[in-house]
C-alpha cells in the first residue's frame, strides 16, 4: 500500500512504498541519492550497494521521471539533516525500484529565472516548479477560505451560466458568440443571476470564470479571470457589504497562516495584516488627497487611474498603516444601472472599490431592489427594459434591500505574493496575445 512522503515521519524502521517524481539525482559513486516528490512533500531516497538491482536502475534516473519504490525508513546522520524540508530528519533506503514513466530533457534549467513568456510557453511543465506549486496552493486555500467563511455565514453556493443573452455592464468589452441562430455573449459577471438567487436563498455566492474583451496587455489585466462573488439581502446599505468583506479578508488571512506557512516561508513574505476596520474614503476625498499631497488633479474624472490607485494605497499605508482602503461613492454614470444611488449625496452611488497594495481587487455596493426604480434607471441608460424582462422578474415579485461584491482571485493572489504580473497568478492565463500558445503563432 502506498505511503505519502509526509507520512514517513514516525515510521522509522518500517518498510514503505512511495510513488512520485524524481526532483533531483546525485551520484556519489557507490551511493545514489534522489529527491522524490509527491503531492505531500519531498524525501531523500538512497540506493545502497547492497541492493544491486535497484541501484543499477537508479543510475538511469533523470529529472521528472516517475517512479515507484519500496524501502525502509531510517533517521539521517546528524550532519545530513535537512531542516529546509519537513521530512529532513529521515530518508528511505530503497529495496526495489520500478520506473513508471520517463521524461525528456527540458531545454532550460528549471531552477533558473526564466522570462514570463518562456514560462507560459512551457507551462504544463513549468507549473511543476516549487514557486508555481506554492502560488497555486495558496490560491486554492484562498478559494477554500472564501467558501468556508460564507457557508459559516449561511450563504448558499450557486452555479450560474457563462453564456448570457444580455450584458451586465454595457455593450463594450464583451465576447460575442453565435448561439444557434441568435447572438449571445460570454458573461462579464454573474451579477444578474446572483441577484435573482437572493430572492430564493437570501444569501448566495458563486465562484467562476468571467470574461472581459478588453484590449489591454498589462501586468493587471486578464481577459478571463476567476471572480469570487457574493450577494445578500436585508442590508441597510453598502457599508454592510464592506463590513462583510472586511471580516472575510481577516478570515482568509488567518486561514492562510494555518494552512500555508511553508509556502509563505518559500517566498519570504509575511501574510498581509487586515485591519479590524479597513479605512474608507469617498472618491472625491481621494481625488482631493491626490491633488493636495501629490499634485495630481483628477477631480473632474469619474474614476481613478491605475497610477492614482497606487498613490492612494501609499497614502493609506502611511496614514492608516493599512494595505487596504475602500473608495466609495462613484458617480452614477460610472456604475452599472443596477447600482443604488445615494439620495443624500445626489449624483453618486452607494458603491465601492477595495484597493489593495496599489490595485483594485473588489467592486461592490448596494443594488436597486425596487422594480419601478430599476426599470426607470434602465431607461435612463437608454436601454429597452424588455431586453431585461427575465432579470426584472426577480424584482417585480418582491426583493429585499440587497447588495454584493466581486473579488478578482488572480489580482488578490498577485498582491498577496507581490508578483509582478497577474498572469503569474493565473493557472492558464488568457490575454489578448495568448490562449495557451501565442495567438500570432496561429496565423503562420
Amino acid at each position: 500500500m502506498r505511503t505519502l512522503i509526509k507520512d514517513i515521519i514516525g515510521k522509522e524502521g518500517e518498510s514503505v512504498e512511495l510513488m512520485g517524481w524524481v526532483d533531483a539525482r546525485r551520484d556519489h559513486g557507490k551511493l545514489i541519492f534522489i529527491d522524490l516528490r509527491d503531492r505531500s512533500g519531498i524525501a531523500q531516497v538512497v540506493f545502497l550497494p547492497s541492493n544491486k538491482e535497484a541501484g543499477e536502475l537508479a543510475k538511469d534516473l533523470r529529472f521528472q521521471w516517475v517512479v515507484k519504490l519500496s524501502g525502509k525508513v531510517s533517521r539521517r546522520p546528524k550532519n545530513m539533516i535537512n531542516l529546509e524540508i519537513e521530512t529532513g530528519e529521515f530518508e528511505v533506503a530503497a529495496e526495489s525500484l520500478e520506473i513508471l514513466s520517463r521524461a525528456e530533457e527540458i531545454p532550460f534549467d528549471p531552477a533558473a529565472e526564466i522570462s514570463l513568456e518562456t514560462f507560459l510557453d512551457w507551462q504544463p511543465f513549468a507549473l511543476r516548479t516549487e514557486k508555481s506549486r506554492n502560488i497555486f496552493k495558496i490560491q486554492a486555500e484562498i478559494v477554500r477560505a472564501f467558501r468556508n467563511f460564507l457557508i459559516e455565514k449561511e450563504f448558499v453556493e450557486v452555479q450560474v451560466p457563462k453564456i448570457v443573452a444580455q450584458v451586465t455592464e454595457g455593450g463594450a468589452n464583451v465576447f460575442k458568440l453565435d448561439y444557434f441562430d441568435s447572438k449571445a455573449y460570454l458573461a462579464q459577471s454573474p451579477q444578474f443571476y446572483k441577484q435573482i438567487m437572493v430572492g430564493i436563498f437570501e444569501r448566495v455566492f458563486t465562484i467562476g470564470n468571467v470574461y472581459r474583451a478588453e484590449e489591454h496587455s498589462t501586468t493587471r489585466h486578464l481577459n478571463e479571470y476567476t471572480s469570487l462573488d457574493l450577494e445578500f439581502g436585508f442590508i441597510e446599505d453598502h457599508s454592510d457589504v464592506m463590513d462583510l468583506e472586511n471580516e472575510l479578508l481577516v478570515y482568509i488571512m488567518d486561514h492562510l497562516k494555518k494552512t500555508c506557512a511553508r509556502e509563505f516561508k518559500f517566498f519570504n513574505f509575511e501574510i498581509p495584516k487586515v485591519p479590524q476596520k479597513i479605512p474608507a474614503i469617498k472618491l472625491r476625498e481621494a481625488q482631493k488627497i491626490l491633488k493636495e499631497k501629490y499634485g495630481i488633479d483628477c477631480q473632474n474624472e469619474p474614476d481613478l487611474e491605475p497610477s492614482h490607485e497606487r498613490q492612494i494605497c501609499e497614502y493609506a499605508k502611511k496614514e492608516f498603516g493599512s494595505d487596504f482602503i475602500f473608495i466609495t461613492h462613484y458617480p452614477v454614470e460610472k456604475r452599472p444601472f443596477y447600482t443604488f444611488p445615494d439620495k443624500d449625496d445626489l449624483g453618486y452611488t452607494k458603491s465601492f472599490d477595495l484597493l489593495f497594495r496599489g490595485i483594485e481587487i473588489t467592486t461592490g455596493g448596494q443594488r436597486i431592489h425596487d422594480y419601478q426604480m430599476l426599470v426607470e434607471n434602465i431607461k435612463k441608460w437608454k436601454i429597452d427594459p424588455e431586453k431585461f424582462s427575465f432579470y426584472l422578474q426577480a424584482f417585480k415579485y418582491g426583493m429585499p434591500p440587497e447588495g454584493g461584491l466581486a473579488i478578482g482571485l488572480e489580482r488578490l493572489t498577485q498582491k498577496i505574493l507581490n508578483l509582478e504580473n497577474v498572469r503569474e497568478a493565473a493557472l492558464f492565463p488568457r490575454d489578448m496575445n495568448r490562449i495557451d500558445i501565442l495567438l500570432s503563432s496561429l496565423k503562420k
